[in-house]
């Protein structure tokens, strides 16, 4: 490994494999994508795990223009028996993802622009290909079967159309104005190349969700599936098997690495993301690769107190899971449900942010266990709840904490007063206390302090534990019936601290400070006591 240079920003497989990156042996996907007879396919994966460089690599060795063999000398695919297949097709390949919403038309028809001139001659164009090719303003949703049509008449081969991120553009702008024309638009090209098109060999699409409920497909009867929850040969296709990451990474570095980047759940396999490991090996240290390189806002969007408090229960323990209905046909505009939670699970889960495992064997069972795929997408979450609930008050937060040594009773009333200001802009619920310590944990988050949750200490386990370079604070919450309460119940949060000796572990080396705080709807009141 040590001959190869790690490229984390190109998609393209002449690149990798000609300037000598690393590359892990994917070629095989060509041979299962050949061999299965699905007419039409659609590939949904979570975003960094290899979609766009697997659509390259296709193109590159289905294109009957170039000369490709050079490529592919020594990988897995020129054993198989589909090898012969090399370079003997036209290729349709669009790419979705750069697509704009002011400019959506205009960029689409550039790119069929230049399919026109590397395909067909000026002089052998049919007659709606050569007005759709001159006429600047003509953005016709039949172009790519007229294509489809020059091609065939032309090579006397029908090509293959390979659309990659096909959902990219409607992620982008789902509730907005602009998302229903959009999807229409998109609706009446699929609708036009893909239905009854005999001129078409073979089609593949590929996105991060299955949106399978905006009639984007509608009358596609011959479109065939393959989802992150439907075992398929193409399982192991995108991301990194066990195997190939042991192949890449010292035995020594295996268990860190297997606990931040592993899990990503695809059909029957745990699988690696690409990206992070490869910038684990490019840059040497442990980090949030994966959730720095982007982010689906409409997750944070969608994030309501609820759900915050859903995934918080789960983000500190990796093996731990809630149980939630899933459903893979997702709608977009489904998602923006507040009355159902299981639409806003099943797209993180099939945008790679939570992981699942079937609650049992009966295949009529549409519940799962939903859990956080590893250490990585526990940052990501605690990135995405810290700005749900902090609404950029961290700083005054630090200013409650600063005066934690010098006045307690002071520091009491200024907390007291900061979370009930904060609280009067959250949707509570019945859960008090679970609303509070979510809450009161992504704000602490937001101070850049340790903030551990529910983990055991002496004879039970605490709600918070707060570590700065200045102190530590344990906070314990309870859940007032009426405002007279609040002071009672901060005081046996108080007590419940002591009484569990919740501190008896702790570094005493710095202050440690018990935090009661009583909770009654948006009112709370704070207790605090040093040890």
């Amino acid at each position: 490994m040590s001959n190869y240079s790690i490229n984390l920003n190109s998609s393209s497989f002449a690149e990798l494999i000609g300037d000598k990156h690393l590359y892990i042996d994917k070629t095989l996907f060509i041979e299962h994508f050949l061999s299965i007879p699905d007419s039409i396919i659609l590939i949904t994966r979570p975003r960094r795990m290899g979609k766009s460089l697997n659509l390259d690599m296709l193109r590159e060795f289905l294109d009957c223009r170039r000369n490709t063999a050079e490529l592919f000398k020594g990988l897995a695919l020129e054993n198989s028996v589909w090898y012969s297949e090399i370079n003997r097709s036209p290729v349709i390949c669009i790419d979705f993802k750069n697509l704009r919403k002011d400019e959506y038309k205009s960029s689409l028809r550039n790119r069929i622009c230049q399919i026109i001139e590397y395909y067909i001659p000026e002089d052998k164009r049919l007659s709606v290909v050569k007005r759709y090719f001159e006429q600047e303003e003509n953005y016709s949703t039949e172009i790519l079967m007229y294509i489809t049509e020059n091609i065939y008449d032309l090579y006397q081969m029908k090509p293959y159309i390979l659309i990659d991120e096909y959902d990219k553009i409607l992620m982008d702008h789902v509730n907005t104005p602009v998302y229903e024309e959009i999807r229409d638009y998109m609706t009446a090209i699929f609708t036009s190349t893909f239905k009854g098109n005999p001129c078409v060999k073979k089609a593949l699409l590929t996105g991060v969700t299955r949106i399978s409920r905006e009639s984007m497909f509608s009358g596609l009867n011959n479109i065939s599936v393959y989802d992150v929850f439907t075992p398929s040969v193409f399982d192991t296709d995108f991301g990194l098997t066990e195997n190939e990451v042991k192949t890449i990474v010292k035995s020594e570095q295996l268990p860190v690495v297997k606990d931040w980047y592993n899990n990503v759940r695809i059909g029957r396999h745990s699988l690696y993301n690409i990206y992070s490991v490869m910038s684990y090996l490019r840059f040497g240290t442990i980090s949030n690769y994966w959730g720095k390189s982007g982010t689906i806002d409409l997750l944070g969007e969608l994030l309501t107190g609820a759900r915050a408090i859903s995934l918080s229960e789960i983000i500190e323990d990796t093996r731990k899971y809630f149980i939630s209905k899933i459903d893979p046909r997702l709608s977009l505009q489904e998602v923006f449900s507040k009355e159902f939670d299981f639409y806003y699970y099943s797209l993180a889960i099939q945008a790679g942010y939570l992981t699942f495992e079937k609650r049992t064997d009966d295949p009529m069972d549409m519940e799962y266990k939903v859990s956080v795929p590893n250490k990585e997408l526990v940052m990501v979450w605690k990135e995405y709840i810290l700005n749900k609930i902090v609404r950029n008050e961290a700083n005054h937060l630090a200013d409650c904490f600063d005066g934690i040594s010098s006045d307690l009773e002071l520091f009491n009333d200024k907390l007291t007063e900061f979370i009930n200001y904060q609280l009067s802009f959250f949707d509570l619920d019945e859960e008090l206390e679970k609303t509070y310590h979510v809450f009161v944990f992504g704000m602490i988050l937001g101070l850049g302090y340790t903030c551990t949750s529910n983990l055991e200490s002496g004879l039970g386990r605490y709600d918070l534990l707060v570590e700065s370079s200045d102190f530590i604070a344990v906070m314990e919450f309870k859940k007032a019936y009426n405002e007279t309460e609040l002071d009672n119940k901060a005081r046996l949060a108080l007590k419940q601290i002591e009484n569990n000796k919740y501190v008896s572990s702790l570094d005493t080396t710095k202050p440690i400070y018990k935090i009661g705080i009583g909770c009654y709807k948006k009112i709370c009141l704070v207790r605090t006591e040093r040890v």
